[in-house]
């Protein structure tokens, strides 16, 4: 049987924080997995790409260990964290227990807390498979909506086949970005519509949409004015402007929530006007259809602007580091040592 080659060492990592910055510039980093927090330098390893220019770290996880661990999250913040992306496929047991094997929408919801309470920014990521959990969709953003402003969005990522479903992927249940839309318009009463999306400013524009909403006091949800990287029928703009534009939206909107503004520097109405309209939690909405064997588009692969840092230096897109051929053939990702 084969085996699985050794994790990258503290050193060997902080190399390739090194030069993933100078490849990419002044991006903004996630780092995932697997399961990063099994590892217990992480707090080091965020606190290294902090050190080499990473303005804006967000973290990849199932949350079981921020769950488990109360001294974790406030760790990785001291140490530079902003953001967590949390898996989490929807509000009931039921859909964990589909998607993940077990029972665990308590975890999830003590992880969101225990990343509240130190100050980090949370998206909730849900892994979308139909006849599975596309029916919660509207209760995970309401879910969102109640926890803001520490839970700063909620993310639903189309299942795609890289791999690990069991079936032929060319059968495989498919979700479609319209379809999840008219699925989020319909579960939210038509407060969440389809069109207050819009689409990116950085990836290929069947890629992906999002939008920003404000949470009233008594919940409803109301598109935000501005809520995003882009507007609806803006002109196009060029490639590396959408993608300084993103990455400050993903980072402003997804980061720890600001203070509010002081009494004492409220000075006149318009002050006033201001701290109203900044206290207003919002949250994002957003998804990502990414391609697998069957859906590949290498005019969007092309357009990718979400890389992987791999051995040697390169940036490899996204769908395509994760792509496998129809019989698990893996294009980029390791395999397995002999």
């Amino acid at each position: 049987a084969g085996s699985i080659a050794p994790d990258l060492s503290l050193a060997e990592i902080a190399a390739r924080l090194v030069h993933a910055r100078q490849q990419a510039g002044p991006a903004n980093l996630q780092l995932s997995g697997g399961e990063p927090t099994v590892r217990a330098d992480l707090p080091d390893i965020v606190a290294a790409a902090k050190a080499v220019g990473f303005a804006f770290v967000q973290l990849n996880t199932n949350g079981l260990a921020l769950a488990a661990d109360a001294a974790l999250a406030p760790r990785l913040a001291a140490a530079g964290l902003d953001s967590v992306f949390l898996q989490c496929d929807g509000v009931s047991d039921a859909v964990h227990t589909a998607l993940r094997g077990r029972r665990l929408a308590r975890e999830k919801r003590a992880a969101m807390e225990a990343c509240s309470a130190a100050g980090l920014g949370v998206v909730l990521v849900a892994t979308l498979v139909p006849g599975v959990n596309v029916g919660e969709v509207g209760e995970l953003v309401r879910l969102a909506a109640t926890l803001a402003p520490g839970v700063r969005g909620v993310h639903f990522q189309p299942a795609a086949c890289f791999g690990r479903y069991p079936g032929d992927g060319a059968s495989a249940p498919r979700l479609t970005l319209p379809e999840l839309l008219a699925a989020l318009e319909a579960q939210t009463g038509g407060e969440v519509r389809a069109a207050d999306f819009h689409a990116p400013c950085c990836e290929h524009s069947l890629c992906s949409f999002s939008a920003s909403f404000a949470v009233a006091p008594d919940g409803r949800l109301a598109v935000a004015g501005g809520g995003g990287c882009c507007d609806t029928g803006a002109a196009p703009i060029p490639a590396e402007d959408g993608a300084r534009q993103s990455m400050a939206f993903v980072a402003r909107q997804w980061g720890p929530a600001k203070a509010a503004l002081e009494p004492a520097a409220i000075r006149d109405d318009f002050d006033r006007f201001l701290a109203a309209a900044a206290s207003r939690p919002k949250i994002s909405v957003s998804a990502m259809a990414f391609m697998d064997a069957w859906t590949l588009d290498l005019e969007r692969a092309r357009g990718c602007c979400i890389h992987v840092a791999v051995p040697g230096g390169r940036l490899i897109p996204f769908c395509l580091y994760n792509l496998t051929a129809a019989d698990g053939t893996a294009l980029y990702r390791p395999k397995p040592c002999a």
